[in-house]
């Protein structure tokens, strides 16, 4: 293979070894050391070692194999000279094209994905060898038990997160959670095998080659050193994690169960269209389904979502809307659930048998926790809903929901505020919002709250459909000796009332807004209302305030390794521009 043809990191591990050995490299994947004498070896050899182990659990000839990810095509090319029929995919045109001019490669080679590879016929094995990491694991079960008949072996060998106890993003798969997946899949465990241990002096080894490559690397691949010390860097983290055993190198030979015949195929926020979704939502909400709703809430990439099928028809979606957060101060990211699903004659909550509760499970264990893209989740679903979800121990309850309604007459003094429009839509607010934003950090240290910086605001309210409608206003409150506004506020049309849906403020400074925003109101006989969750609502109280349950409880994830409840509970800073629906 030619380095410089293959993508980072591929080129990098490609041209160290070719520069270590003085000879191509045959394979791109990890080392096994069994023994410590072995190091002496070589890198080359450990990685031939590593296949060996990986073939003891391949299932004996004559049987049809397809290689996914198939690197440079020497373990294709092994399996058919002893008597496997054959076929190699990747998706990167270097690796197709090294595969089918290998010396002695009988496989057929194919440049394509597995989500786009089709063939008549049933395989007896799929094998994926380090590739399987960079697939939708949805993707990768759906289309292996498309693939396989009834016992049929999926057989893996990869990198897994194995311990999720720190709060550290990682973009491994959590092997429990892949297992689980694989279960709900139709798949079983035969056999599982770790050798992370033996994989970590590879990497340091690995790291060591690279150093001392470093400056012929960077010249021959045209990258800066800086880049190469990086990777240098993170493979020696890596080998310490696989050292502690907090990442692993699993070997997984994974078996198809029965044909079912209404097998249930799971799928990512890709794997459907709009023309799907419309009855689904309809026939769910039985509300009519707005495509530019959705648009704003998934699309450009912006969601995620679990889904199910049977007989290729769409029956649940579990769908989540990212967000930036501060937890207790520290940036972090949360997910927020919307859109759950499931057509009324499968809907069914009262077991984990059932849609609601795969679709639900799969989606935490993909997206929720201390290692995953989203640290938390947080909602807004209906009564049943949540109390099924804490039964079957998915959900936990952190606060509630509450409504304020502030008084149209009264003598409270203003202090010489002033309301004035704000035009979010413009790039001269930034600086306005990004000192209130600041100010509001600041004085929510002890809680968790979503930014509210410009490019949020921007995409919250004048990106949604309804800012073309003039449903949405939004203000800032001024001081009459201030160069910069003590709050921003946005507000929702109902009728003759407001609907607080944002205020972006320093806490302390937000009742003093709030009289100032309910005065100016008043005088155009138009009355002020409020949500916001329970523990945090003292910051918006005003004198003569009616609070009003909404019966509207906030969960958070306990399905996942992630903060207790108990840690999360009065914590959330949730108003009604967090509702999705409003």
């Amino acid at each position: 293979m030619n380095p410089r043809l293959l993508p980072f990191p591929l080129n990098v591990y490609a041209q160290t070894l070719a520069l270590a050995s003085g000879a191509p490299a045959e394979l791109l994947h990890f080392g096994v050391f069994d023994t410590e004498a072995e190091l002496a070896e070589g890198y080359p050899a450990a990685e031939r070692r590593a296949q060996r182990h990986l073939l003891t659990l391949v299932l004996p000839p004559p049987a049809r194999v397809l290689e996914v990810g198939c690197g440079s095509g020497s373990l294709a090319r092994d399996l058919a000279l002893q008597g496997y029929e054959v076929t190699a995919i990747t998706e990167i045109e270097e690796e197709w094209r090294s595969a089918c001019a290998l010396p002695g490669q009988k496989a057929q080679c194919e440049w394509v994905s597995l989500k786009e590879f089709a063939d008549g016929r049933l395989f007896d094995i799929v094998l994926l060898q380090q590739s399987s990491q960079y697939l939708d694991p949805l993707l990768l079960f759906s289309r292996a038990a498309a693939l396989l008949g009834e016992g049929g072996q999926l057989l893996l060998a990869d990198e897994f997160l194995l311990d999720d106890s720190r709060m550290e993003p990682e973009s491994r798969p959590l092997l429990s959670n892949f297992l689980q997946l694989a279960e709900r899949c139709g798949f079983q465990v035969a056999r599982q095998r770790e050798l992370g241990r033996q994989v970590a002096p590879g990497l340091t080894l690995f790291a060591a080659l690279l150093e001392r490559q470093r400056a012929a690397i960077a010249a021959s691949l045209s990258m800066s050193e800086a880049v190469l010390q990086d990777l240098q860097q993170a493979l020696q983290t890596q080998a310490g994690k696989f050292a502690l055993a907090r990442l692993g190198y699993t070997l997984l030979d994974l078996r198809r169960g029965p044909v079912e015949a209404l097998r249930t195929e799971y799928g990512s926020a890709g794997s459907f269209t709009l023309d799907e979704v419309c009855p689904l939502f309809e026939r769910s909400f039985e509300v009519p389904f707005s495509a530019a709703v959705w648009q704003w809430k998934y699309g450009d990439g912006r969601g995620r979502a679990v889904c199910a099928r049977q007989q290729g028809e769409l029956i649940a979606h579990y769908g989540g809307a990212p967000r930036a957060i501060r937890y207790f101060g520290t940036p972090s990211r949360a997910v927020q659930i919307c859109d759950v699903m499931v057509l009324p004659e499968y809907r069914s909550f009262v077991s984990r048998d059932t849609l609601f509760f795969k679709t639900a499970a799969t989606f935490l264990e993909q997206q929720i926790g201390n290692c995953a893209e989203h640290l938390l989740g947080f909602g807004f679903p209906n009564a049943r809903v949540l109390k099924v979800a804490c039964r079957l121990g998915l959900y936990d309850v952190t606060d509630s929901f509450i409504e304020l309604h502030y008084p149209r007459e009264g003598t409270d003094a203003r202090d010489g505020l002033q309301v004035r429009p704000l035009a979010l839509a413009s790039e001269d607010s930034r600086s306005a919002v990004s000192l209130c934003w600041q100010r509001m950090a600041e004085s929510l240290q002890t809680a968790i709250v979503g930014v509210r910086d410009l490019d949020y605001l921007q995409y919250r309210y004048c990106r949604h459909p309804l800012w073309a409608q003039g449903v949405y206003e939004s203000l800032a409150v001024w001081a009459e000796d201030e160069s910069a506004p003590v709050a921003i506020v946005v507000l929702k049309t109902v009728g003759q009332e407001r609907l607080l849906m944002d205020i972006v403020a320093a806490v302390q400074d937000m009742p003093g807004a709030l009289t100032a925003l309910r005065h100016a109101l008043a005088a155009q006989q138009l009355g002020l209302h409020a949500r916001i969750t329970r523990a945090q609502s003292a910051a918006l109280l005003l004198p003569g305030t009616q609070v009003h349950d909404l019966d509207i409880e906030i969960p958070c994830n306990v399905w996942t390794r992630g903060p207790s409840a108990a840690t999360l509970a009065g914590a959330w800073w949730l108003t009604a521009g967090d509702m999705d629906f409003l």
